[in-house]
């Protein structure tokens, strides 16, 4: 099957989760293509040339993806190269207006279906306008005309339905594993007494509470550091940046060979979420053998088994997140034996190989089921529910 994945614009995480389920789609005897952002594109994610990338000029900004979205010149090359590629499945990796606008042009005239994975379902509480305005103009046109969507996680699933998409287009897969970031561990660093807190800084990610819960943590144990490493807006928290007794604090974009030696150092892995859909820093976690205390927000509970690879504890309270961080601590059996039991989960549960088995299994139903529904729109159905 010739599979095109899209993926134009973003930051973060979803380029390598892009790169992970091409080559994994390959592996699977699927001949793959990606379109993706020239800017967005990495060498190593992509090592042995069974993926074909097809690198299109595209920037991280919004006046450029303004500039891109009113451009027909544009849409019609793009268009012209996936005819010339005659895929049997286009699927969407990431959501922008672009995308949108692609697949509604595309879907005119286009002979295959449709997929497209939504990683939020629903915005996040603190999100810009623009931000906001990109997805719902992608998300009306997406959801017009895919034949099925994927999301990693039942309440993922439940938010689309409440907005009104039809369930039996939704297909639940898991996210899978990030033992990529893995290929630059170094021998000489060992986890230290320290709390890690990984990953774009948004209000989302209710550092707030983290910062919180600090003093009650360093009131038990005096020598705890909180590493935070990740882009983002810190300048309300200035005194963090002065108490290097208790915070390392890397605030800029982290490169991939610089992931492994921060969660190397860390002890455990925070996600202190004020709400979410779901993230990649846990199986990055999982990865390096780092339990995790997660909030009960989105399907984040969905991945951890709490008291087994981590600890679920309310969202935006600070007490019971230092209580459950000061747990792990305090207890290095316990720290010891979540630790392996999250490296087991990501080995049994999120592999890329069953990941892309599943999901080539919804490509090959949306093909015999594409154009057949009632109302022109191709879906897929009985295809599992994940």
């Amino acid at each position: 099957m010739k599979v095109i994945l899209v993926h134009l614009t973003g930051l973060g995480g979803t380029q390598l989760y892009n790169a992970q389920l091409a080559n994994a789609l390959a592996k699977e005897g699927n001949e793959v293509i990606v379109f993706l952002g020239d800017y967005l594109y990495n060498e190593s994610h992509y090592p042995d040339g069974a993926v074909k990338v097809i690198r299109l000029p595209m920037a991280p900004s919004y006046v450029r993806m303004l500039l891109n979205l009113f451009n027909p010149l544009m849409y019609y090359r793009i268009l012209k190269m996936i005819g010339e590629e005659e895929p049997d499945v286009i699927h969407a990796t990431f959501e922008d207006s672009i995308v949108g606008t692609l697949f509604y042009l595309y879907n005119l005239n286009g002979k295959c279906p449709l997929f497209v994975t939504e990683h939020d379902p629903a915005l996040h509480a603190g999100e810009r306008f623009l931000n906001r305005l990109n997805f719902r103009i992608c998300r009306l046109m997406t959801r017009r005309v895919a034949d099925a969507i994927f999301v990693h996680g039942d309440q993922q699933k439940e938010a689309l339905v409440s907005q009104g998409f039809p369930g039996d287009k939704i297909r639940i897969v898991k996210h899978g594993d990030y033992s990529y970031f893995t290929r630059w561990e170094r021998e000489n660093v060992t986890a230290e007494k320290s709390i890690l807190f990984f990953g774009l800084i948004q209000y989302y990610k209710g550092i707030t509470y983290l910062i919180e819960a600090v003093p009650k943590i360093i009131s038990v144990i005096p020598d705890v550091k909180v590493i935070i490493a990740g882009q983002g807006d810190l300048s309300g928290y200035t005194d963090i940046f002065a108490d290097h007794d208790h915070y390392e604090v890397h605030n800029r974009f982290i490169p991939d060979e610089e992931v492994a030696v921060f969660f190397q150092r860390a002890a455990l892995v925070v996600l202190p979420y004020v709400d979410a859909s779901q993230s990649g820093i846990i199986p990055i976690a999982y990865a390096f053998k780092k339990p995790v205390v997660v909030t009960n927000v989105g399907s984040i509970p969905e991945v951890v088994d709490n008291g087994k690879t981590g600890i679920i504890v309310p969202p935006k309270d600070a007490d019971l997140l230092a209580e459950a961080i000061l747990n792990l601590l305090q207890n290095p059996e316990l720290l010891e034996q979540m630790s392996w039991n999250a490296y087991n989960k990501m080995k049994d549960e999120l592999s890329w190989d069953a990941i892309a088995h599943e999901i080539t299994r919804v490509y090959q139903d949306g093909q015999n089921h594409h154009g057949r529904s009632e109302d022109g729109i191709g879906s897929v159905r009985d295809a599992g529910e994940g």
